[in-house]
């Protein structure tokens, strides 16, 4: 890989995995600073990377990677790495991977109509996980539920989620 073509990669995808490493990361600075590594890396390894295959499933894995490394690591996320809270980061994923010309925003608001579609309780509980930060302990706390409930409510949310966006084309 040359100059140009590392040029029209950055180009062609720093904002889309700027968007995505920011909505796994929840800070657009810790997100542009993933996505300045990624790149970095790219252009250190490029004499050792097979570019035959497409270098898009390469950049979002390494920026998904790079993102769930900092949230391990940073002290002050809301973060409970499962398979089910991993959910909707994965669903971004595989939407942005299949579907270039799907804009982030479009998502975006549909999955804000889906969370207004939810029960009020389970809605409560998501958006002080996802919009406030709160992790599951501080929310059972306020809310006055175990935390396996708000668990159970966040699940439940996510499931849906993934159903609706699956019945809309977004999810294969």
């Amino acid at each position: 890989m040359n100059r140009d073509d590392f040029e029209i990669i950055y180009l062609k995808y720093y904002n889309v995995l700027r968007i995505f490493a920011c909505r796994i990361v929840g800070d657009d600075s810790a997100a542009e600073d993933i996505i300045q590594d990624v790149f970095a890396e790219l252009w250190s390894n490029r004499m050792s990377l097979d570019f035959s295959k497409s270098i898009k499933p390469y950049l979002y894995r390494a920026v998904h990677n790079r993102s769930l490394d900092f949230l391990k690591l940073s002290d002050n996320k809301n973060v409970t790495i499962s398979n089910q809270e991993d959910l909707l980061e994965q669903i971004l994923y595989t939407t942005f991977t299949s579907h270039d010309e799907l804009s982030f925003n479009d998502i975006e608001s549909y999955i804000l109509e889906c969370v207004d579609q939810l029960p009020e309780r389970c809605k409560e509980v998501f958006l002080l996980s996802r919009h406030d930060n709160l992790k599951n302990r501080e929310i059972a706390e306020k809310l006055k539920i175990s935390i396996k409930t708000v668990e159970k409510h966040i699940s439940s949310a996510l499931q849906t989620l993934s159903n609706h966006l699956k019945k809309r084309g977004y999810r294969s």
